[in-house]
C-alpha cells in the first residue's frame, strides 16, 4: 500500500494483530499487517496499515470480533518525514 496518508492500528500483542489481520482479509478493504513505525511506541511489533477511509468502519469490526486496539493513528507523509496524528479512542465509534 504506497499512500502517503494512512492509518495505522497498534495492538497490545502479536496474536491480535494476527487475528486483526485475518478478520480484514474477509473483505473488500485495503489494508496491510506492517512492522509497527518506529515513531509509535507500542507493546506489538505487528500494526495494521489501512485507508483512513475505512477506520470507523475496520474499529467497529475489530470491537465486534472482540479484538482489542492499543492505539490509533493517521499518518501524513511528508517526503521521509512522517507526521503522526494520535486518534484517541474515545473519538471513534464503539459500534
Amino acid at each position: 500500500m504506497e499512500i502517503s496518508n494512512y492509518a495505522i492500528i497498534t495492538f497490545g500483542s502479536t496474536s491480535y494483530a494476527l487475528k486483526a489481520e485475518k478478520i480484514m482479509k474477509n473483505l473488500v478493504k485495503l489494508h496491510m499487517i506492517i512492522p509497527t513505525p518506529r515513531e509509535i511506541s507500542a507493546s506489538c511489533g505487528l500494526a495494521l496499515k489501512i485507508d483512513p477511509s475505512f477506520l470507523e468502519e475496520c474499529f467497529r469490526i475489530l470491537a465486534r470480533e472482540k479484538v482489542p486496539v492499543e492505539e490509533v493513528y493517521r499518518i501524513e507523509e511528508e517526503g521521509k518525514k512522517k507526521v503522526l496524528h494520535k486518534i484517541t479512542l474515545d473519538q471513534l465509534p464503539a459500534n
